[in-house]
């Protein structure tokens, strides 16, 4: 992902914890283990969402990862931050690109994950609030992203932070006929 024009770190604290952290770009060494992990992270979210098989999401995942991301860090509009925490420890990671919808740019965030080890203590309102200071100063207007529908504590938090919903995709099962 490109940080052209990314500032160097931007640190914001959360309003509603004690939790404070930074955002910085990625380096080249971060690319690969965040890839891979990403890319298996997404297959079990789609594999959960869709009840395919686990290597579907796979070979999924991995085709979607390599086409967002053709060019690696490098992708042109695509900005990549590690999560650091007040310790100076690498607790998470955000990706984001910059979209044109109707001729009015804005950042969508295709990944954000604070590592388990440290969910509940208020980093992911850090981060998000930290990010929403760096896309300030890309000169961005808005932030978009996509949740799960399982993943309520995630709706919870975005809603939180003022987000809204713009829109729904909703499947229904049914039974094929033979």
């Amino acid at each position: 992902m490109p940080h052209t024009n990314a500032s160097k770190e931007s640190t914001t604290p959360d309003t509603h914890s004690t939790a404070k952290v930074s955002l910085a770009p990625f380096a080249e060494a971060d690319f690969q283990s965040w890839f891979d992990h990403c890319t298996e992270e997404y297959a079990k979210d789609k594999q959960k969402t869709f009840g395919c098989t686990l290597e579907a999401a796979r070979t999924y995942a991995q085709s979607s990862m390599q086409n967002a991301l053709a060019d690696g860090l490098q992708t042109k509009d695509n900005h990549l931050f590690k999560v650091i925490d007040e310790k100076g420890d690498r607790i998470g990671a955000i990706w984001i690109a910059v979209q044109t919808q109707f001729n009015q740019k804005s950042a969508f965030i295709y990944d954000i994950e604070i590592e388990g080890n440290e969910r509940g203590k208020g980093y992911g309102r850090a981060a998000m609030l930290a990010l929403e200071a760096e896309v300030a100063k890309m000169g961005l207007p808005s932030i978009g992203l996509h949740v799960f529908a399982f993943n309520e504590r995630a709706f919870a938090l975005y809603q939180s932070l003022g987000f809204e919903v713009t829109d729904y995709t909703m499947r229904k099962k049914i039974q094929p006929q033979k």
